[in-house]
């Protein structure tokens, strides 16, 4: 054991040389609940091999031990796996969920958080029990190498250093005592650790700060018919997990280099856009598609659907204000992130842009708005931003509303664009609109809306052009 702790201490001692902080590496996944699994002897005790932390969820999932099996015979990993299926389950109302598994039953309740936290699962005696907590799990650990659970509290209480109250994330503190203090007033040495087991007690030792980042932001929209049911789990990703973005993503990441890029899904049901249902959109379409391209009659406009859904846009941004809070966990990974503002740039398109003005509501504090790009913004109008609180903002789209604009069957009858919200007002080199270019081929109802019409951003804008990308 002690040479476990001096070799913990040249280790760290050696990390706490370097010049730059490097934070924890990022979660494929995201949500504002983080969940611990365990399990302990009959004397209290755990073996660090028996704890998990397999996943955050957007939903706190705790077990009714009264109608669930005394006694879970179940692998570990076979249970985890049943909660995070309920977890990331788009039955978004249920708020009871029974599962039968190899002869045993198990109750769980679902609540909705408000803010991060954790969920703790115990088994103790072969029965699993669950509990929410604060953000920070406090340990101690015996002079065998056995942890033994304390406390949670939302502060970090390091050694001698000032305490920090923790708002977003999850850790872990291990305390090492003396075998002849038996009152463990105080431990001689502790271990940081964030919810993955990166180990984090120099940052606090030598007071380190994590470095500035710049990141980029992508908000998809609605992602198909086929998806209508599913609506977005308001976690935060590190990929194009649905393949939404036909490589135009990249395109962005190669003009604007962020040190990382994060996907956040905004697809949420038709009933919330400015079509109401399908029945709408689908009458819409046949309407407009067999308009002849040479008549230009402004009455014909109309039939687009371009009636605001404030109630739909509403709830899609209240979605963005809880994938902000994740987004928070996510960037604000060590104790002293809050300290450090990144900077962060954003690419949204149609519903996800209500989405993003929730985002963007929930961070604006705690970053450095970078610079924001609108692709086929949906129900536009409705809402916005002071835009010039961004390095740059500019809307890509359709040009309906416009002195000379396209014919209606070469609309965005998707999305019917209208300015966003304050965009018009502002005279700027930096704030705008761009439209598509007069003989860019592929205008459609439909596709004048899809991404992978949107190449002309970068193959027709020249640099030091209106809406150019760097």
């Amino acid at each position: 054991m002690v040479i476990f702790i001096v070799f913990s201490l040249i280790l760290c001692s050696a990390i706490g040389q370097n010049l730059t902080f490097h934070r924890p590496d990022f979660q494929t996944k995201t949500s504002l609940v983080y969940y611990y699994f365990w399990e302990e002897n009959e004397d209290g005790t755990i073996a660090p091999s028996m704890m998990h932390t397999p996943f955050s969820l957007n939903r706190i999932i705790l077990i009714d031990p009264a109608k669930s099996s005394k006694k879970c015979t179940l692998s570990d990993s076979v249970f985890m796996r049943e909660v995070e299926h309920i977890g990331r389950s788009y039955k978004q109302s249920k708020l009871t969920f029974k599962r039968r598994k190899q002869h045993h039953k198990f109750f769980f309740r679902i609540t909705f958080p408000e803010k991060p936290q954790t969920v703790v699962y115990i088994k103790r005696k072969g029965q699993w029990l669950s509990y929410p907590m604060s953000l920070v799990l406090n340990f101690d650990v015996q002079p065998s190498g056995m942890l033994q659970f304390k406390y949670a509290g939302s502060e970090i209480r390091f050694g001698n250093y000032p305490s920090i109250v923790v708002s977003h994330n999850t850790y872990r503190i291990y305390s090492y005592f003396k075998t002849e203090n038996p009152e463990k007033t105080k431990p001689f040495y502790q271990h940081l650790l964030a919810f993955k087991g990166e180990e984090l007690s120099q940052q606090l030792i030598l007071n380190q700060l994590p470095k500035a980042k710049r990141y980029l932001v992508f908000v998809n929209g609605y992602r198909g018919p086929r998806f209508d049911k599913q609506e977005s789990r308001n976690e935060v990703y590190m990929n194009d997990r649905t393949n939404y973005w036909f490589k135009i993503d990249d395109r962005f990441i190669q003009r604007l280099h962020p040190d990382t890029s994060f996907y956040l899904d905004a697809s949420f049901p038709v009933r919330t856009s400015n079509h109401y249902s399908k029945l709408k959109f689908g009458w819409s379409y046949i309407r407009s598609v067999k308009t002849s391209p040479s008549k230009k009659i402004a009455k014909k406009y109309s039939r687009l659907n371009q009636k605001m859904n404030p109630q739909g846009f509403d709830y899609r941004y209240q979605k963005g204000v809880i994938a902000g809070k994740a987004f928070l966990n996510q960037i604000q990974n060590t104790p002293k992130s809050y300290l450090v503002k990144d900077t962060i740039d954003f690419v949204c398109h149609s519903m996800g842009y209500a989405y993003t003005l929730g985002l963007i509501e929930t961070i604006r504090d705690q970053v450095v708005l970078g610079k924001i790009y609108m692709l086929a913004p949906e129900n536009a109008g409705y809402k916005g931003l002071d835009w010039n609180l961004f390095e740059e903002a500019w809307q890509y789209g359709s040009n309906l509303g416009q002195a000379t604009p396209d014919p209606l069957c070469y609309q965005d009858g998707v999305a019917p664009q209208t300015a966003v919200s304050g965009i018009d007002s502002l005279k700027s080199s930096c704030v705008g609109r761009v439209f598509a270019p007069p003989n860019w081929p592929n205008k459609h109802f439909v596709h004048s809306h899809m991404v992978y019409s949107y190449d002309w951003i970068f193959d027709r804008i020249r640099k030091g052009e209106p809406g150019y990308i760097h």
